[in-house]
């Protein structure tokens, strides 16, 4: 649990100080160290929020880019589930 804590809250820091595509691979990262890793969903949200620029294209919709991050997010989950050597103790 305190492993938990001091990830997120050095998540956050990173967050805000990283380039966008180092602070997803920490969260990658942190989706197979940890059980149930929603702060993945924040994070991007806040990386997206960051980062975004406002366009007319579909990919930067606001609408969109939550059905790309929960898809992301439950495919990983899914993904994790079914890799044999992966032991799900933390």
């Amino acid at each position: 649990m305190i492993k938990r804590v001091f990830f997120d809250i050095g998540l956050l820091f990173l967050v805000i100080i990283l380039p966008w595509w180092a602070s997803l691979l920490i969260l990658f990262l942190g989706i197979f160290i940890f059980n149930d890793f929603y702060e993945f969903i924040v994070a991007s949200t806040i990386i997206y929020i960051m980062y975004s620029a406002p366009t007319t294209k579909i990919i930067s919709s606001p609408y969109f880019f939550p059905i790309i991050i929960f898809a992301i997010y439950f495919g990983l989950q899914f993904i994790k589930s079914n890799i044999i050597l992966y032991k799900n103790e933390i």
